[in-house]
């Protein structure tokens, strides 16, 4: 076992009511002495480039058992010589001049989640005029590294491509861009989604010379096809704000309420203090669970994931269908379309860089 990425959730509280979040909002907080014992037993276990990242609810909510955490590891990176890096998924709001100066401080990486001009309607009313101000004071903080991410619905897929030209002319250099289900996407805004990602390509041909230059690194990236395989449990751990060990920090999302179910055990690798007694036995043991969560293992109302002529371009996380299927394993149908119109756009804006050679 070795661990490169150790996600901390710190509370299910959060500031923020967004339309299309799955979490269920609490006012739980991770015990600090729970993550002490956590972060001091998978010491031994931590790779020399080691990556933690903090996250909630709304993580700066617990900003001192971010410093608790920060400090600890701090302490044995000097110990074993760890490269560690510290992460933090926030909403913005309590990005002050004094909490900035801490991230700056340990050279954070921020992720920034920021609708664009959606904002003030899945977020939060009035949030939109202060990010847009916070943003250019961590972009002159050289020691921050930003990067934003928007999700877009049915009811404002309208605004995605403005929404990207602005993100990308505020100077942002690396934008992640999902697409919420909890409404439903009809016909029509499946349609808009399709001329909106057109449009988003247009864009990035018009303004870069270089495929590798957008900003949107997904849509510019080349990956060799491959059939994708969760990426859960494999150097990835998550403590979840109750105390227990899963793979990744969506899991304890998707069974919040039934973790004592069949389907939470195959994932879970159990709480702090009984993992740490039986780790060796528990650790190969669902990590079964995880390795047979591979495209080619799922499936979609029109049939198995394995027959599609795309299986081996196709990249779609298991947990975040799970959040709207409620089923591992089976990718709903507005999920697949989608994922199939973004490659789509993906490739003929590859090609035409390509081709401009």
């Amino acid at each position: 076992m070795e661990i490169s990425n150790f996600t901390i959730i710190l509370t299910d509280q959060c500031n923020f009511g967004c339309t299309y979040c799955y979490q269920k909002k609490g006012r739980q907080r991770l015990d600090p002495v729970l993550m002490a014992r956590a972060i001091r037993f998978f010491e031994p276990y931590f790779a020399r480039e080691l990556f933690i990242d903090f996250y909630g609810g709304e993580p700066l909510l617990a900003f001192a058992e971010i410093k608790q955490a920060v400090e600890q590891v701090k302490g044995l990176s000097k110990k074993r010589r760890i490269k560690s890096h510290f992460s933090l998924t926030t909403n913005g709001s309590l990005l002050d001049d004094d909490t900035l100066d801490f991230l700056e401080d340990h050279r954070f990486s921020i992720l920034l989640s920021f609708d664009g001009l959606a904002q003030d309607i899945s977020r939060k009313k009035g949030s939109f005029d202060f990010l847009v101000s916070v943003i250019p004071k961590i972009l002159h903080r050289p020691r921050i590294s930003l990067e934003t991410n928007s999700v877009f619905t049915s009811d404002t897929i309208q605004y995605l491509s403005r929404s990207i030209e602005l993100i990308d002319r505020l100077g942002v250099r690396k934008i992640n861009v999902g697409f919420g289900h909890r409404q439903a996407w009809t016909g029509s805004s499946l349609l808009r989604q399709h001329k909106e990602l057109a449009r988003v390509r247009r864009y990035f041909r018009s303004r870069y010379k270089k495929a590798k230059d957008i900003p949107w690194t997904e849509l510019g990236e080349r990956l060799e096809p491959a059939v994708y395989g969760c990426a859960g449990g494999r150097g990835k751990m998550a403590l979840a704000v109750d105390g227990t060990l899963w793979g990744c920090f969506l899991f304890p999302q998707f069974f919040c309420g039934s973790r004592n179910g069949r389907e939470a055990k195959k994932y879970c690798f159990g709480r702090v203090d009984a993992f740490i007694k039986n780790h060796s036995h528990i650790y190969p043991r669902i990590m079964e669970n995880y390795a047979a969560l591979r495209m080619d293992n799922f499936v979609t109302p029109d049939g198995p994931c394995a027959v599609c002529d795309e299986l081996m371009d196709c990249w779609i996380c298991p947990l975040a269908a799970a959040l709207v299927s409620r089923k591992i394993g089976l990718i709903p149908a507005l999920i697949c379309r989608g994922a199939r119109a973004w490659r789509k756009e993906k490739r003929r804006l590859q090609s035409q860089f390509e081709m401009s050679k």
